[in-house]
């Protein structure tokens, strides 16, 4: 069975409940690094791709030879219409390659969060077990655009594109697989931004805390519903279907 790969793009940014999940269903994964220079394999030894954040502006990709390789990288997962899971830079790097603008939104987004499935969204059995409206961790600056042909599917206030898919590619802004010790690595890395924002860390981890049960289940399920929807190599028999319960 060939492995779904996860591209960590620095240090800070690491997969949090995405591991729990893999490693609970005994699907292989496999790792790679690529701010430390570690090797992107061919896309056809893979089942699927998820690729995670990056302080960099997708815009500035062509001044490092790690992102560049990436956005190469991307391009051909594209092309071989490999299933793939963009989180924040991640998602925004698939509007990149597939030719949309990637800017700076008129808002930073730090913290927790509420966003909304639009029609098309609640049409898209990718999102079914999540409900209308769902909270949300978020920890960026900047916005993609839509490509053409992918309607919006999930959408928030500050920040109006949150999700969309093409073909079996699958972009979102948010991030449901943060955990405390993401956040509080997040707080430790990025402490200007927290500024900017005038929130302290005392606050953003109190506001994690009433949501952290609730968002590893929702990426647990959101999971289940990728690797079912998107028709990877990986089973899926053991995988239930239907809306996700949660008590508030």
């Amino acid at each position: 069975m060939r492995p779904v790969l996860i591209a960590q793009n620095c240090q800070a940014e690491s997969a949090g409940t995405i591991i729990d999940f893999l490693s609970a269903r005994q699907i292989p994964f496999r790792e790679v690094h690529t701010y430390r220079g570690e090797p992107l394999p061919n896309p056809d030894e893979l089942s699927a791709v998820i690729c995670l954040g990056c302080p960099i502006s997708v815009t500035e990709y062509h001044q490092h030879d790690y992102l560049r390789d990436l956005y190469r990288f991307v391009a051909n997962v594209v092309r071989a219409d490999l299933p793939y899971l963009g989180i924040c830079y991640g998602g925004q790097l698939l509007a990149g390659v597939l030719g949309a603008r990637v800017e700076r939104n008129p808002v930073r987004e730090i913290g927790v969060y509420t966003v909304r499935l639009t029609d098309a969204g609640k049409a898209d059995p990718l999102f079914a077990s999540l409900g209308s409206s769902f909270p949300v961790v978020q920890w960026h600056g900047d916005t993609f655009a839509l490509p053409f042909g992918c309607p919006r599917l999930v959408e928030g206030t500050d920040c109006v594109n949150q999700a969309f898919k093409h073909k079996r590619q699958v972009a979102l802004q948010f991030h449901l697989e943060a955990t405390e010790s993401l956040v509080q690595t997040w707080c430790d890395v990025y402490p200007s931004e927290l500024a900017e924002m005038e929130k302290s860390v005392a606050d953003l981890l109190i506001d994690f805390r009433r949501i952290a049960d609730t968002l590893k289940q929702m990426n647990f399920a959101f999971l289940e519903s990728f690797f079912l929807n998107m028709k990877t190599d990986q089973p899926t028999n053991h995988m239930p279907h239907g809306r996700l319960s949660r008590s508030h």
